[in-house]
C-alpha cells in the first residue's frame, strides 16, 4: 500500500460506515484500519480472542481515500482479516473489514485518563508519529480527551500546538523549524519529520543545555557537529 496515491477525504470514508442501533458501526462496502505496530508494545492495541486498538488510526475506503480518527480511547474491532506489512519501512498492522461486517463492536467508548499519557509518550515524547498524521492534525491530537478520557490538556490547542512546533522538523536539515518554513498554505503540502520531545541531539538549542543536561555522550556529539552560533540569554546568565 502507496500512502501517496491516497486521497484524504473523510466523507468518503463516512459514507462507507453506518451506525447501528445496537451500538455497533458497520462497514458497507468494507474498508481497511492501519495502525503502527509499536502501539501493541505500548499498551496501544490488544490482539487476540479479541482485538482492541487505539482509536487513533488511519481507514481507507476502495484503497483510494483515506481518513484520520482521532479519538482519544481504545476501541473494540471486528477484523475479517489481520495483516502485518510495511508502510514507508515502517511495521503496520492493516485490518480488513469486508462488506457488511462489523468495525467496532460498541461506538460507546470507556473512559481511560491513562491512555493520554501514552499517546503523549508515543507520538510526542518520542516522536513515533504514524504516516496519517500530519503537522495540523498532530497538533489536535488531544482535542477529544476531555470526551473520551474525561480529562483536560488545557482549556485550547496552544499547549499541544506549542510542543508540535517544537518537534516538526525539516526532513532534509532536523536542526531547522518546520514552521520557519511555512510562508504559505500550499507549503503545508511538504510533510516535516518529527523528533522526540526528549532528544538532546535536536531539542537542545545550545551548548550549555546539551552539555549540561542528561545524556552526555549524545549532547557532546551534538554541541561539536552542531555548535552555536550565538550565545542565547540563559547561557549569558550562566556565565557570569
Amino acid at each position: 500500500m502507496d500512502p501517496k496515491k491516497l486521497k484524504r477525504d473523510a466523507s468518503k470514508v463516512h459514507a462507507y460506515l453506518k451506525e447501528m442501533e445496537d451500538g455497533t458501526l458497520v462497514t458497507t462496502k468494507g474498508c481497511k484500519i492501519y495502525i503502527p505496530a509499536r502501539f501493541a508494545e505500548q499498551q496501544m492495541a490488544f490482539l487476540g480472542t479479541e482485538t482492541s486498538i487505539s482509536g487513533i488510526f488511519a481507514i481507507t475506503v476502495d484503497d483510494t481515500y483515506l481518513g484520520v480518527s482521532l479519538a482519544n480511547a481504545m476501541m473494540r474491532i471486528e477484523p475479517t482479516i489481520t495483516n502485518y506489512i510495511k508502510i514507508e519501512d515502517e511495521d503496520y498492522i492493516e485490518f480488513v473489514f469486508t462488506p457488511g461486517s462489523v468495525v467496532i463492536a460498541n461506538i460507546n467508548l470507556l473512559k481511560s485518563d491513562i491512555f493520554i499519557y501514552r499517546i503523549y509518550s508515543e507520538l510526542l515524547g518520542k516522536g513515533h508519529v504514524p504516516w496519517f498524521m500530519g503537522y495540523q492534525e498532530l497538533g489536535r491530537i488531544f482535542e477529544s480527551a476531555r470526551h473520551h478520557a474525561g480529562v483536560s490538556v488545557g482549556a485550547n490547542h496552544a499547549i499541544v500546538e506549542m510542543i508540535v512546533a517544537a518537534i516538526s522538523r525539516l526532513a532534509d536539515d532536523r536542526t531547522q523549524y518546520y514552521r520557519q518554513s511555512i510562508k504559505t498554505e500550499k507549503d503545508l503540502a511538504i510533510d516535516p519529520t518529527f523528533i522526540p520531545l526528549r532528544s538532546v541531539t535536536y531539542g537542545a538549542s545550545n551548548t550549555t543545555a546539551k552539555l549540561v543536561g542528561a545524556y552526555w555522550e549524545e549532547g557532546l556529539t551534538s554541541a561539536l557537529v552542531n555548535p552555536s552560533d550565538t550565545v542565547e540569554p540563559i547561557e549569558g546568565l550562566l556565565r557570569r
